[in-house]
């Protein structure tokens, strides 16, 4: 079941997130060190109050997350046991549905290494490679867009 965030959600959003920087191979230790020590229960309520923040819950357990900024996709995380089961998809078709449309015409997201062919195999466009600076050490990201559009005569 999708739902929206919750501040008692924080320890196991966090908790979440840690198993999937736990399980990316492109991110360097020392980098996954610093974001894991940066990704805190108040960071993760401080994230929900800035965007809209959805949690797939199943049987009282938290198994993946979803973050929209505007049409920036700030978040997508799903336990490494429960990928390939149709949670990531299931919450990027719901916070695809919060980007105002009357606004934006993309939706667009800087993926981590490891997630570019789920975020390709949805439909998005990769448009370039972009390196973020995190305390010193090198995130690598793609910059990828989904055209939303045709949402505009579907409604």
């Amino acid at each position: 079941m999708i739902r929206q965030f919750r501040p008692q959600d924080a320890p196991a959003c966090c908790a979440l997130i840690h198993a999937c920087l736990e399980s990316d191979p492109s991110l360097s230790p020392a980098l996954r060190r610093k974001i894991i020590g940066a990704e805190t229960p108040q960071s993760m309520n401080e994230r929900a109050r800035l965007f809209y923040v959805a949690v797939w819950e199943e049987q009282n357990r938290i198994a993946g997350i979803a973050g929209l900024d505007l049409n920036e996709i700030k978040l997508l995380c799903v336990l490494p046991e429960r990928q390939r089961t149709g949670i990531g998809r299931a919450l990027l078709d719901h916070i695809k549905t919060m980007a105002p449309s009357f606004l934006f015409s993309d939706i667009f997201v800087y993926s981590s290494l490891q997630a570019v062919g789920f975020y390709k195999a949805y439909g998005f466009s990769e448009k370039g490679a972009y390196a973020f600076d995190f305390c010193g050490e090198t995130l690598p990201t793609v910059f990828m867009t989904f055209n939303t559009c045709h949402r505009l005569f579907a409604e």
